[in-house]
């Protein structure tokens, strides 16, 4: 069976093709990107476009029938736009106008695939509840997290109108070995240059869940399939203390500092996002990788890199 996977040269479109052609599946990719050749080949991949996620690029694929989509192609966390990394237009591009690029090219095709989209456990905002259920009525406060939002509600009104079966994933923090971005890059990378000042308050409260645990849940739903639409929340169902985190990045690094903190992008970072994964287990999936081994492993992988 044939999968098309959006954003393939991201961190998740680059760790789903080796774990999916083992289970018989065959993966095309497209995305942004400068693999050269045949480079794409090593991740898994039997055909990729490199290139923006529009109609000409998506045309290039009209002959292959597709089983499933998985559109991991967006943006990557609610601090860009406050770092100024990437602007509102942009942002709104990656996250909304990609999945409808990608949805148009499809409703034209007699077979329709099954779509897997990736969203964000941030569209929730500041829920208080302790575990965040998929029925918690979003409440998003950054750009990045208002673009998911509309992006999930272009893929429901496409299986209402378009008759597409779709799940989608309100994925927690991911991390993992070559992640060269998001929280615990950024303090790897801060404390190695003896930068002591971090973002935030340290007081905010995040899930972690490791890129084999991720991949190994899509790889569930294709195996079990899947007809109508859902939206399913992945994570480890188990938060910790941003400046927990830190301290112990620091004592591994030996850095004896106590951190400090310039709540910046507390505005838009929600205080707490731990979300209820019992929807998640129903795929016979449960999250493995416990997430200090994890790090560990990232820090040993960031320190060799």
């Amino acid at each position: 069976m044939n999968i098309l996977i959006t954003g393939s040269q991201g961190f998740l479109g680059r760790n789903l093709p080796k774990k999916l052609n083992k289970v018989g599946f065959t993966c095309y990719g497209i995305g942004r990107g400068k693999w050269k050749g045949n480079n794409h080949k090593k991740w898994g991949y039997y055909k990729n476009i490199n290139g923006t996620i529009n109609k000409k690029n998506l045309l290039k694929f009209k002959k292959i029938k597709f089983k499933y989509l998985i559109h991991c192609a967006g943006g990557v966390s609610p601090n860009t736009s406050l770092l100024k990394s990437i602007t509102k237009k942009i942002d709104y591009e990656k996250n909304v106008s990609s999945i409808i690029s990608t949805l148009n090219f499809f409703v034209h095709k007699k077979d329709l695939p099954k779509v897997i989209l990736i969203s964000t456990v941030s569209v929730y905002g500041n829920s208080k509840k302790k575990r965040i259920k998929e029925e918690t009525k979003t409440k998003p406060i950054s750009n990045y997290s208002i673009n998911k939002v509309i992006a999930e509600n272009i893929c429901k009104e496409y299986y209402h109108n378009k008759k597409i079966d779709f799940i989608i994933l309100r994925g927690s923090s991911l991390y993992g070995n070559g992640l060269k971005r998001q929280i615990i890059y950024d303090v790897c990378s801060k404390i190695f240059k003896k930068n002591n000042t971090f973002y935030g308050t340290g007081n905010e409260v995040r899930d972690f869940i490791h890129i084999d645990d991720f991949t190994q849940f899509i790889k569930c739903i294709l195996i079990k399939s899947f007809n109508g639409f859902y939206i399913i929340n992945v994570g480890s169902g188990n938060g910790i203390k941003i400046s927990e985190v830190i301290n112990y990045i620091k004592k591994k690094f030996k850095d004896k500092k106590k951190p400090l903190f310039n709540n910046f992008g507390s505005k838009v970072n929600p205080k707490s996002l731990i979300p209820s994964i019992v929807k998640a287990k129903k795929f016979n999936w449960s999250p493995k990788k416990d997430f200090f081994t994890g790090l560990d492993e990232y820090i040993k992988w960031f320190k060799n890199d």
